[in-house]
C-alpha cells in the first residue's frame, strides 16, 4: 500500500539458503562425530585404567590369598582341629604353586613304589 510489495524469492536465493542448510547440517554432523570419537576416546581410556586396577588388583589378590588361608587355618586350629589343618595345607599348597594334578601325579607314584598298582 504505502511502499513497494516484497517480491517473492528468487530461486537463486532459495539454492543458496538450501546449501547453506546442507553446510550447517555437515558441521553439525561431523561436530558429533568428533564428540563421539572423544567419547569413545574417553571410553577407551577408562576402560584400560580399570582393566590396569582389575590386573593390579588380582596380582595383589593372588599373593595375599594363601597367607590369609594358612592364618586363618592356625587360628581356626585350636578350635576345630580338622579344619584347621585342612586350610593350612590348602594354603602351603598354594604357596608353593602345587596344583590338583601334581598331588594326582604324586599319589600314583606312591601307588607305584608300594606296589599296589592294578596294571
Amino acid at each position: 500500500m504505502f511502499g513497494r510489495q516484497p517480491q517473492k524469492n528468487q530461486p537463486q536465493d532459495q539454492i543458496d539458503l538450501e546449501l547453506e542448510k546442507i553446510d550447517l547440517s555437515e558441521q553439525k554432523s561431523r561436530s558429533i562425530q568428533e564428540t563421539q570419537q572423544q567419547a569413545t576416546g574417553l571410553q577407551n581410556e577408562s576402560t584400560a585404567e580399570k582393566s590396569e586396577l582389575v590386573n593390579t588388583v588380582e596380582k595383589i589378590s593372588r599373593i595375599i590369598s594363601p597367607y590369609f588361608v594358612v592364618i586363618v587355618g592356625l587360628s581356626l586350629y585350636e578350635k576345630n582341629f580338622l579344619i584347621g589343618t585342612i586350610l593350612i595345607l590348602v594354603g602351603i599348597l598354594s604357596l608353593l604353586k602345587i596344583t590338583t594334578r601334581d598331588v594326582a601325579t604324586f599319589f600314583e607314584w606312591v601307588k607305584n613304589f608300594l606296589g599296589s598298582s592294578n596294571s
